[in-house]
């Protein structure tokens, strides 16, 4: 039984070290990737003509329509999304922590 315990937990160490290694070696986000993250998160409010009902103005003049203008707010994207995770207001768009990952990614591969 013993034996059998130590096989299992041997086998589970392995496959979180396959996942961890597997997660440390994903490409780093493409801006397309990006764009397509904000489009579908944040762009609701954040953008020139906001189609959410309860902005007719982008919140604190922060416009995210184009990558220009997603890395020149990037240290708010980390802190907002990434780090405090209040935006999505409410998460309102589902925002998945995968997401969250990939956005953090792309905006530390841009402070390289």
């Amino acid at each position: 039984m013993k034996a059998w315990l130590l096989l299992l937990t041997a086998a589970l160490a392995a496959v979180a070290a396959t996942a961890a290694f597997a997660q440390a070696q994903a490409p780093p986000p493409s801006d397309a990737e990006m764009l397509a993250l904000i489009k579908a998160h944040c762009v609701q409010c954040h953008a020139a003509e906001p189609t959410h009902e309860a902005f007719a103005k982008a919140p604190a003049g922060v416009l995210l329509e184009t990558i220009e203008q997603i890395a020149r707010y990037a240290p708010r994207i980390m802190t907002q999304v990434v780090v405090n995770r209040a935006m999505p207001l409410g998460n309102q768009t589902g925002m998945t922590d995968e997401e969250r990952d990939r956005i953090a990614a792309w905006i530390e591969g841009r402070d390289k």
